[in-house]
């Protein structure tokens, strides 16, 4: 009787979870395929053995308690140890389930999305909930398994795995040079517009950085436009706004066509590094297997 107690609660704390993660009861039955009061019943049964109200649930939405975000933030690398435990003990096995994934646009949609049909062929039970913004997330919040994240890294409860270095670029359109002419040295930059870009989280305007003999330099650079989508950033710059500063890999497609133009070719900026983050030390094998499969694009 203990035993199948233990089990009803190990199933009750993975349907919580996966309420959490999809928002609401009925999202969270269809994903694990099971019925909708199954989860109404799981719940109940977790707050009553837990003895604490774990979540407020209204017509329209549910909210953690802050009882239930400790939970949650507690309970999550729990039933990740056990997949682990699982996985360790059954590794023909093959991989299944949901993985949640967040990124950068250009990464999305320039390298991870077109290669995604490589990896379904050797993972064709997993499916991926792939967000993808410019906006730095918090993975325990907001359900995420693992993170790809460029530049560096804020202190945070996260484990962080370096995939390596991009490369970035400074350039404009040739519009834009035209009508107010190339920068030749860094001195000269101040006499150019800057296409700005303003961290999400901190609300700070980012410096441009360069290399010069003496190391890198931080550049304050004024600008009538503050940005933070990838998208909108490099559609001014086409749009002859001003200078640019941003991921090659974003850029290089519009400095094959001519439609961008790299300048201070001789103080290129330091390359960034790109780190896959994840929320607990125990990695689960879904999460490793797609970390070295984005190693290998990389």
């Amino acid at each position: 009787m203990k035993l199948a107690m233990q089990i009803n609660l190990f199933e009750s704390i993975k349907i919580f979870i996966e309420i959490v993660e999809s928002g609401s009861f009925t999202q969270a039955a269809e994903n694990l395929q099971i019925h909708r009061p199954a989860v109404t019943k799981a719940l109940q049964q977790l707050e009553q053995h837990s003895g604490v109200r774990l979540m407020q649930r209204t017509t329209r939405r549910i909210n953690l308690t802050p009882d239930g975000e400790d939970f949650y933030r507690r309970s999550k690398p729990l039933l990740a140890q056990a997949d682990e435990l699982l996985e360790l003990f059954a590794p023909e096995r093959a991989l299944h389930g949901q993985l949640r994934v967040d990124m950068p646009i250009s990464f999305a949609v320039l390298l991870v999305v077109p290669n995604l049909p490589d990896f379904y062929r050797e993972h064709p039970s997993i499916e991926i909930i792939l967000s993808s913004s410019d906006r730095r997330r918090d993975m325990l919040r907001d359900g995420l398994d693992c993170v790809l994240r460029v530049g560096e890294l804020e202190d945070g409860d996260y484990i962080a795995r370096t995939m390596g270095h991009i490369k970035m670029t400074t350039c404009a359109s040739p519009a834009y040079l035209a009508a107010h002419g190339r920068p030749e040295t860094l001195e000269e930059l101040q006499q150019h517009q800057a296409i700005n870009w303003i961290n999400s989280r901190q609300r700070q305007i980012m410096p441009w950085t360069f290399w010069t003999p003496s190391g890198t330099e931080e550049i304050r650079l004024s600008g009538k436009l503050v940005l933070d989508n990838s998208e909108t950033y490099i559609a001014a710059g086409l749009a002859g706004l001003g200078l640019l500063q941003g991921l090659n890999i974003s850029l290089q497609p519009y400095l094959d066509s001519g439609l961008l133009v790299e300048v201070l070719p001789d103080h290129r900026p330091p390359p960034r590094k790109l780190s896959l983050l994840y929320p607990h030390r125990h990695l689960s094998r879904k999460v490793r297997v797609f970390a070295e499969w984005l190693e290998t694009l990389l």
